[in-house]
């Protein structure tokens, strides 16, 4: 999992680092932000690491599959619904002092870090403390930020084209976007049993 972030976060800086000023107030299928925005959203913060080695703790956690924390974050009043516009706002605010060249040396040196993470070594079994789920593991972290990395990059590509995500990240998503609706509803409506409804969207 780790190759397969540093991967994705590599793939947005190098598109990054090839956005004109067109493209970077270009308009995006995610409500009301530019590619500005949608970048700000998606870039990892300079303190991310810290704040991910510092969380560490004993026991076992609370959460320790992905896309049980997808459910739990995506309920009817989960936080996926109830702080959306909180972080749109955040992103929009971010976006007022990000630079193309600046996202793109946030991705870079993310990507580069987390090569150099020794946690990432047994993600798995690294327990850290998370909002809302109270603990899980590193590798949930990971699986987690891949997913949104992924599909933010394929919000990315739909407004400036010139990148897609590896066929790797492209698999993880699809696998972790697939088993968070219920196995049922997710079965009928891939085989065209129900409506895809009953399925889908399986997040925010």
């Amino acid at each position: 999992m780790r190759d397969e972030l540093a991967v994705a976060w590599e793939r947005w800086a190098h598109r990054c680092a090839d956005l004109n000023v067109t493209q970077w107030r270009a308009a995006t299928r995610c409500g009301a932000w530019d590619v500005q925005s949608l970048v700000a959203h998606a870039c990892p913060e300079a303190t991310t690491f810290d704040e991910l080695a510092k969380a560490a703790v004993d026991g076992p956690p609370a959460v320790a599959d992905a896309a049980e924390m997808l459910r739990i974050f995506n309920q009817p009043d989960g936080v996926a619904h109830t702080t959306a516009d909180r972080i749109a706002a955040h992103a929009v605010a971010e976006a007022s002092t990000l630079t193309p060249e600046g996202a793109s040396t946030r991705f870079r040196e993310a990507a580069a870090r987390l090569h150099r993470m020794p946690e990432m070594a047994r993600a798995g079994e690294t327990v850290i403390r998370y909002p809302i789920v109270g603990t899980t593991t590193l590798g949930v972290v990971a699986e987690v930020a891949l997913l949104e990395a992924t599909v933010h990059l394929l919000d990315l590509a739909d407004a400036v084209g010139g990148v897609t995500p590896s066929a790797a990240a492209l698999a993880a998503t699809r696998d972790l976007l697939i088993a968070v609706p219920d196995p049922v509803a997710a079965v009928e409506a891939l085989a065209g049993r129900t409506p895809a409804q009953a399925a889908v969207p399986a997040i925010r």
